[in-house]
């Protein structure tokens, strides 16, 4: 009966082993689980400034919608559209060095 709980026991042990070594030496080890989670953690800033980006472009398309004030606005500053009469002059800044 020793011989028999012997056995089983380094049987035991062996499963054991092999369980570890897959855990971390395996195809899903830990240092995977890791470069996972940081990938994961860069995606949810990017999801976040895109969702930041719509929320802006929503509050555009409603006020473009209710007011047409907005859209002269807009077709000035980022169109650089004008009435046939008028002047457009741009003004360039200059990046200081310091």
């Amino acid at each position: 009966m020793n011989k028999l709980y012997y056995s089983i026991f380094v049987i035991l042990i062996l499963i054991i082993l092999l369980l570890l070594r897959s855990i971390f030496f395996g195809e899903n080890n830990y240092s995977n689980r890791n470069i996972l989670l940081e990938e994961s953690n860069e995606l949810i800033k990017i999801n976040d400034n895109l969702r930041k980006e719509n929320e802006i472009l929503e509050f555009e398309i409603k006020n473009a919608q209710d007011s047409t004030d907005h859209v002269e606005n807009f077709a000035r500053e980022n169109l650089n559209l004008t009435f046939p009469e008028e002047e457009f002059i741009s003004f360039k800044e200059e990046e200081k060095d310091e």
